[in-house]
């Protein structure tokens, strides 16, 4: 058990990050990857970093408050949906914050899809725009879920760290 009295050691919080930021990274380059295998130097080279700092920088911190007590599978899933909601919402804020920069300049114009499948004008959404925003949103906060179902499994339970346990 970890010095401070919590149900997992160090070495299992470090292996829940890392297990958690290669999974995330992987899930996301996947069909970039079976589109086109030439790309993976690439998606590793800007992705595993992008993936890890996420991880260590969101998660941890998260991770190290919720692994003091046993994970449950139910807690798993819920803390790693919260982790990836709160990690696709810091993601979904650079991107509008750039979105309205584009829009404040004069000199950028430019239109994201076609049709009636127009994401974004000038940097700022449309509603499909929003919508597509929105499925994207819920696909990595599910995607999150079954890392964290995951990770749960390769951690294990963890030891009931209650000084009132048996």
């Amino acid at each position: 058990m970890m010095d401070d009295g919590t149900a997992y050691t160090r070495r299992d919080l470090k292996k829940a990050i890392n297990v958690s930021a290669l999974l995330g990274w992987l899930a996301v380059v996947s069909p970039l990857i079976l589109a086109n295998p030439l790309l993976l130097p690439w998606a590793a080279a800007f992705g595993l970093p992008i993936a890890f700092a996420a991880c260590w920088l969101v998660g941890a911190p998260i991770l190290k408050r919720v692994m003091r007590r046993p994970v449950t599978w139910l807690r798993a899933a819920i803390w790693g949906g919260t982790i990836a909601l709160l990690i696709a919402t810091i993601s979904i804020g650079i991107g509008r914050y750039q979105g309205w920069r584009q829009f404040q300049n004069p000199n950028f114009n430019s239109q994201i899809g076609g049709g009636d499948f127009v994401r974004s004008v000038d940097g700022i959404l449309t509603p499909y725009g929003w919508w597509v925003l929105a499925q994207n949103t819920a696909l990595f906060v599910l995607v999150g879920m079954a890392i964290a179902l995951i990770v749960r499994g390769v951690i294990g339970a963890g030891q009931d760290a209650s000084p009132y346990s048996d």
